[in-house]
This record gives C-alpha cells, sequence and structure tokens, in this order.
C-alpha cells in the first residue's frame, strides 16, 4: 500500500516515461494503465469529451428511470459530503455523466476537465479514472491522486462503484470526485452501500413494473378497494368495460355499486371469496352487466381491502356460446338445389341477409329452415356474433318464459340466487332462430312481441329493461295465418315476425333435387368412409326419385345413411330402400306376434344406432323420440351404443 503521495507521483513519471513498472504499484491501476498506453490515451490530457445535445437527450431519456431512482440517493449522498469538498456523479453504462451534484467549491476544476453533464469519462478518453476503470473491470474501485493515468487529474480522488440490473448487466455506476488531500476510505464505503441501495430500488421498480404490465394485461376490469371503500387503483380494461373516464371511475360510490353485496360481513369479518356469475352494477345511469369475483386482500393477518375482478357479461356470453355450439355453421353455399324457385328463394335471401328486419321461413319438417336461418346469420353484419337456435316446441310450457328471457336473482322458488340470463341475451350482438314459433303459449306472444318491437327484454322479476342488438329469425311447419284466424296465435305477433316471408318448397315438388342431394350425401360418407367406397346402382336411382319423402331432405338423408350402412356391398340397389325392404321381408319377418313389444323396440332402437353410427341423439330423431326416452330406454333395455 502506497503511503504518500509523492511515491504515486515517481511511480507514475517512472511508468509514463521510462516504461518503468514498480511492484508497489496496485495490479489494478497498472492493469489500467496498459490499457490506457494501448489506446494511445495522451497522459498530459485527460479532459472529458463533450456529447452533442441530440445524443445527450437520447442519453438522457433512455436512462431516465436509473436517474429518477438514483437522484435522491445522490442528494442524500452529497448531505453528507458536502464539508468535505466532494461531488456526487452518475453516469450510464458507458461512462457518461448524466446527473450530477457539484461541490461550488471544486466546480471550476470540474469546468476545466469537462466534468460535468454530457461528458464521456470513460478509460478510452480520460485514461486510468474511477468511473472509466470501474466500468471497465466490473469492480468498485478508488483511485487516487498520481493513480490516474492523466496528469491533469493527478489533484483528485475518485471513487465509484457499478450499477448493475436484475440480470447483471452493467447499466451504469455512482462516484463520489474530490480534492486529493480530503481523501479518505468512508468514500469508497459510502459509494458501495449507495449503489446496493439503488440497485434493490431499481428491482423494486422493475417487480412493479412487471406487476403493472400483468395487472393491465388481464382482459378483465380490475379494482383494488381498501377497507374504507376508496378505490386505491384500477387496470386499462376497466374504463373500457364501464365506459367511463379514470377520473369517473375514480368518483364511484363504491358502498351504493356494491349495495347488494355483504362485503364488511362476507370478506372483511369472515374472510370469504366472492363469485356472482350474473350480477348487474348499477353506476348512476350506467347498468353494467358483468360476471363479478371480490376476493379479500391479506396482509400480516390483516384485511386491507379486497380486489374485484369484473368480467364483461357480453363477452363472456359470446365466448361461453363459442365453447357451446352456438354459432352458424352452413353458409348460402352448402345448400344444395337444382330448382329454380329454390334458386330464386335463395339470390331472395342473399339480399336481405345485410338488413336486420325480422324473418319468417316456412316449410314442413326437414326441408332445411335452419340451414337457410344460418346461412343468413353467416351473411349478414352480426355473423360475428352468436346463433342461438330455440326449439319452441321443445320448451316445457312452464319454462318457456324464463328460458327467453330469464329471471333475477330471487325470482321464484328454485331460481339461481344470482339470476340467469335468457337466450335473448345469449343472443346480444347476434342472431336468434325461433323454430317452431307456432309452438309458443298464447300467454308469451304478448310478451315477444314487446321484445320484438323495442329490442329490449325485461327478464321476470326485473324492474328495468336491457337493450338488445340481435336479428331475429323465426320457422314454422304449421300454418300461422290459418292460426292467427283461429285466434290460436297472435294477429299482431305474426305480422311482425312476417316482415320478410321465406317459404321453402318440399321435396317432392323438387324432383330434380333428389337425385343430386343423394349424391351429395353419399360422397360425404364415402369420405367419412374412404376404406370402404360405396355407389349407387342405376335401379337405386331410379327408384328413389319415385318415393314420397314426407320427411323431406331429412328422411332423404337417413334414408341413403341407411342404404350405406345396411349394405356390405360395392353397389347400393334398390333392395336397400325401405319400401323394397318391406316388401321384401321373409315370412318369418312377417309373422306379426313372434316378438314381443320390447323385443320389436329394442331392435328398433339398436338398428337406430346402427345406422347413426352410435350418435345417440341423431337416433332419438330417427324413432321420432326424446332425448330422454331413448336413453332412458338404452339403459333399460342395457343397449350398447359403441
Amino acid at each position: 500500500m502506497l503511503n504518500t503521495i509523492s511515491e504515486l507521483k515517481r511511480i507514475w513519471t517512472d511508468f509514463v516515461e521510462e516504461e518503468q513498472i514498480s511492484p508497489e504499484i496496485r495490479p489494478v491501476i497498472l492493469e489500467s494503465w496498459k490499457r490506457c498506453k494501448n489506446n494511445l490515451v495522451d497522459f498530459y490530457g485527460g479532459k472529458g469529451k463533450v456529447l452533442s445535445d441530440e445524443e445527450m437527450k437520447h442519453r438522457l431519456e433512455k436512462n431516465k428511470e436509473l436517474i429518477e431512482i438514483a437522484s435522491p440517493i445522490i442528494k442524500d449522498i452529497y448531505n453528507i459530503v458536502k464539508e468535505t469538498n466532494y461531488s456526487v456523479v452518475l453516469t450510464d453504462t458507458d461512462g457518461i455523466l448524466i446527473e450530477t451534484i457539484e461541490n461550488e467549491k471544486i466546480r471550476p476544476e470540474h469546468r476545466d476537465l469537462n466534468f460535468m453533464q454530457g461528458t464521456s469519462w470513460n478509460e478510452k478518453d480520460v485514461g486510468t479514472n474511477a468511473i472509466g476503470t470501474c466500468l471497465a473491470i466490473g469492480q468498485p474501485i478508488q483511485v487516487v491522486g498520481s493513480e490516474h493515468y492523466c496528469k491533469y487529474h493527478h489533484v483528485w480522488t475518485c471513487s465509484a462503484a457499478p450499477i448493475r440490473n436484475s440480470e447483471g448487466k452493467i447499466i451504469g455506476c455512482l462516484n463520489l470526485s474530490g480534492r486529493v488531500e480530503d481523501v479518505h476510505p468512508h468514500t469508497f464505503g459510502i459509494v458501495v452501500a449507495s449503489v446496493k441501495n439503488i440497485e434493490k430500488q431499481l428491482a423494486i421498480l422493475e417487480y412493479y413494473r412487471l406487476m403493472d404490465t400483468a395487472f393491465d394485461s388481464i382482459l378483465d376490469g380490475l379494482i383494488i378497494m381498501n377497507r374504507h371503500f376508496e378505490i386505491e387503483r384500477i387496470n386499462n380494461k376497466l374504463p373500457h368495460i364501464f365506459k367511463m373516464s379514470i377520473e369517473e371511475i375514480y368518483a364511484i360510490d363504491m358502498k351504493k355499486m356494491l349495495e347488494d353485496v355483504e362485503i364488511e360481513k362476507d370478506i372483511f369479518q369472515a374472510r370469504n371469496k366472492i363469485k356472482y356469475t350474473d350480477y348487474t352494477l348499477d353506476i348512476g345511469k350506467r347498468r353494467i352487466d358483468c360476471v363479478l369475483n371480490i376476493s379479500p386482500i391479506v396482509f400480516n393477518d390483516e384485511i386491507m381491502g379486497v380486489v374485484l375482478i369484473i368480467k364483461e357479461a357480453k363477452q363472456l356470453r359470446k365466448e361461453v356460446s363459442k365453447i357451446a355450439g352456438f354459432r352458424a355453421n352452413y353458409t348460402f353455399e352448402n345448400i344444395i338445389t337444382q330448382d329454380k324457385k329454390m334458386k330464386e328463394l335463395i339470390q331472395t335471401a342473399k339480399r336481405i341477409a345485410k338488413n336486420d328486419c325480422s324473418i319468417l321461413i316456412e316449410g314442413e319438417s326437414g326441408t332445411g329452415k335452419e340451414l337457410l336461418a344460418q346461412s343468413i346469420h353467416n351473411a349478414s353484419n352480426c355473423n360475428s356474433g352468436p346463433f342461438i337456435p330455440i326449439n319452441c316446441a321443445a320448451l316445457p310450457k312452464e319454462l318457456v318464459e324464463s328460458e327467453l328471457f330469464g329471471y333475477e336473482r330471487g325470482a321464484f322458488t328454485g331460481a339461481l340466487k344470482e339470476g340467469m340470463p335468457g337466450k335473448f341475451e345469449l343472443a346480444n350482438g347476434g342472431t336468434i332462430f325461433l323454430d317452431e314459433i307456432g309452438e309458443i303459449p298464447i300467454e308469451i306472444q304478448a310478451k315477444l312481441l314487446r321484445v320484438l318491437d323495442d329490442h329490449k327484454v325485461r327478464r321476470i322479476g326485473g324492474t328495468y329493461e336491457r337493450d338488445l342488438n340481435i336479428r331475429i329469425i323465426a320457422a314454422t311447419n304449421r300454418n300461422l295465418y290459418e292460426e292467427v284466424a283461429e285466434k290460436t296465435f297472435r294477429r299482431d305477433l305474426y305480422y311482425r315476425l312476417n316482415v320478410i316471408n321465406l317459404e321453402i318448397s318440399p321435396l317432392r315438388d323438387r324432383p330434380e333435387d333428389i337425385l343430386t342431394l343423394a349424391k351429395f350425401f353419399l360422397k360425404s360418407l364415402n369420405e367419412e368412409n374412404p376404406h370402404n367406397p360405396k355407389m349407387f346402382s342405376a335401379g337405386f336411382k331410379k327408384e328413389i326419385i319415385t318415393y314420397e319423402y314426407k320427411g323431406n331432405v331429412r328422411e332423404l338423408k337417413n334414408t341413403i345413411q341407411r342404404a350405406y350402412y345396411l349394405c356390405e356391398k360395392e353397389i347400393i340397389d334398390e333392395n336397400y330402400l325401405p319400401q323394397k325392404e318391406k316388401n321384401n321381408c321373409t315370412p318369418y319377418d312377417m309373422k306379426p306376434y313372434t316378438k314381443s313389444l320390447q323385443e320389436i323396440e329394442k331392435q328398433s332402437i339398436q338398428d337406430a344406432l346402427i345406422l347413426s353410427q352410435g350418435n345417440v341423439v341423431q337416433a332419438a330423431q330417427y324413432l321420432n323420440i326424446s332425448r330422454a326416452t331413448i336413453y332412458r330406454k338404452i339403459k333399460q333395455y342395457q343397449i350398447s351404443t359403441k
């Protein structure tokens, strides 16, 4: 260890003038001198390199977070050392001075050396110095007097330590510089301790930034509320959900907004989490349907507040509709026809698809009314929304109103405690398809008419109406005009639904479509079963055209499927048509009482399951029985569905 400034001066002179190396020089200083010599640093120079204003502006912007965190720490350091003629400096990773607090007594000397904000103090520019050498070796260092490579710096002492981020990368350094006669080992300790403090603050800031990013990346709205029902923080999704400014949100009376929730009792006292799958937030004149989760914030075993997670009901229902299959899979391209009237019908449907008027589709069962409705939806402006099909004939009479319009919590005995949206709400932003509309009970028709007229719906037990933005398509296989005359269907509802009327012809009135559709169904079956392709015989084609399809396209499809799966040969002939099978029955088959009713029923279900390839729902449709009935019978007769 060198004890005197004069000894340092002699060792420096021997190195720069005689290239002699003293064994007394510290190795870290010697290595720095060698680097300076190799870089041709002028040892009689040593003034800082001044950056352009534009470059300095870029540096300050790039390091604004480091400056923001280090500035108060720099001020604290200066207050400790200001009586000892020291200045405090912060640099970036390249040794550029980006923040300084200068001691007034030594400011003139700093100016002479360009030791000020906006100058470079790395080793290549000014030789060995605490800033440049610290950044070169990545370690804290104190450089005293003639240990500096440049003669101009011999009157100074400086201590510096590198500042690293959470990944260990050097992002700058902190430096204390003063006159050499004021050298003190405590300055080195102050710098090292202060850098550790800066690094901790940087780590905390990085953590908060990560939390902020996570907080704001959540697609749901978030509110952090303290025990006094004051909003502490929100994420950037919430203003979009509430359609309010940030200032308006922070002014919300949270007690009033959550007056139906037992926050004090259930959360602050019982520490429970609360979840509502269907909740309406009342904020002034705004009503927001949402899914609401409320969880307590516990710190040091105390409840500090709550976190509210708010998911838009509209968005959630859209996602649920997709998962549940509430979407239209068919387009006009899926409608196969050679019939002139059908082609005209399709062109009409395409034209009206872009409008939002109500449509009534008429046609016998099996003609493809839902196929046409799905095609209209997919060609409409609301095709990105849900397609909700309702079979009105399948709704129990006592549940029609709640299924269609929904209900509020506590509306009736057995209701879900948080209420339930109806099918009209689920269809919001899309299309609702009311199939078999003629089956709607007369007492429900008045409420349905109001929904169609106002595009608003009020849940059972509700006190206000919810706006709807939906396309309404109805369908029937009955003659509603006659039912209007018989007063079993409301006249005003009929005309409200029948703005545009589309009547699908039965298959028997368009025989040219029979063979076209049969070939299409056969092609689809062959694609599903590529290992066993089949084709129709000439006799099959001839006979299939003359058959009367009371079930229309649905029956034709079932007929083709049945023949395909029963026929083990490559050629499907006319013997596999239903009427041919009946005519070719054996005497044993013709005996009316050789089998019990239960055996016949069991065999019918097994045949239907073979035709449907194990699809129980489709088998039930073949047999014209409900799903509940077929499942009960399968269990009763112990029938395998595999």
